[in-house]
């Protein structure tokens, strides 16, 4: 009999599981995604989670590890998934299980081509120390300063603009450049400033009951390998430490400098997340 899934609500997805608390990444992305309005979130009651974007194609599943043995638990998902026929889906999924849900989503869905991109894997950090104080190298010089950047004040926006105008042939942003700097202006977004200008920053996301992300931390081109992506993420981290939650923050395995960067600051590999992504074969 095929598992049934049902349309939930987000105080329903938290599971009294420790398991679900432990895969950080997962916890934190459902805990975020239930507050807002833009997700569709699925579950068996049990073990299985699934939040679709309702304008989009990311899918986010959380399952319990001992589902990679599950063959016909597995197969439903896929088969759900299948249904909901969502185009060129990216499936994010835990790692211990990406391997047995990829084979049975190609035979539950022969029609589609899909690939499965292990560049797209992704490493988990957590911070689980206390804030770091006066480290060297992590101290500004007088003539920079740190300040939270105001969407309503019009100098924050050019500097805002100006910086990642720098950045969006890197970041891939050049057909929908005024849209994610719309993002980023609603984010809280701290940025240090030096002669007038927007050198780094660091993006932090909205809490949950346990985690509050880094989003991300973005040094001009000009002024890499000079210690600014350092500054930002210990101040980071320590905002975060203000506020009594763990700092999480992911990114792709094969970002070898930022993995670099986050195990200087002290932060430590938690788990992985998989991306499944699919392609429909016309």
């Amino acid at each position: 009999m095929a598992t049934k899934f049902d349309k939930i609500s987000g105080n329903d997805a938290i599971f009294d599981n420790k398991e679900y608390i432990a895969d950080s990444i997962i916890f934190n992305t459902i805990e975020s995604a239930r507050k807002e309005a833009d997700y569709n979130m699925y579950s068996d009651h049990k073990n299985v989670i699934l939040l679709t974007a309702k304008s989009g194609h990311k899918v986010w599943l959380w399952t319990s590890s001992s589902i990679k043995d599950d063959t016909n638990k597995l197969i439903d998902i896929c088969r759900f998934l299948r249904d909901c026929n969502i185009p060129k889906a990216e499936i994010y999924l835990k790692q211990d299980v990406a391997g047995s849900f990829s084979d049975l989503y190609a035979l539950t869905t022969l029609e589609i081509n899909y690939t499965v991109k292990d560049e797209f894997s992704l490493a988990v950090f957590t911070h689980s120390g206390q804030k770091i104080n006066e480290i060297p190298g992590a101290k500004l010089s007088d003539d920079e300063e740190i300040i939270l950047v105001d969407k309503t004040n019009p100098k924050h926006v050019e500097l805002v603009t100006e910086f990642y105008s720098h950045l969006k042939e890197e970041f891939r942003w050049t057909d929908k450049f005024e849209r994610k700097v719309a993002q980023y202006l609603d984010m809280e977004l701290y940025a240090l400033v030096k002669g007038g200008r927007m050198i780094a920053n660091a993006a932090i996301g909205s809490p949950t009951d346990q985690y509050l992300r880094i989003k991300s931390i973005a040094v001009l081109p000009s002024e890499r390998k000079k210690g600014y992506g350092y500054k930002m993420c210990v101040f980071a981290l320590n905002k975060i430490k203000e506020r009594g939650l763990t700092p999480i923050l992911y990114t792709h395995v094969g970002n070898v400098s930022a993995m670099a960067l986050w195990a200087k600051t002290g932060f430590n590999e938690k788990n992985k997340l998989y991306l499944l992504k699919i392609e429909n074969s016309d």
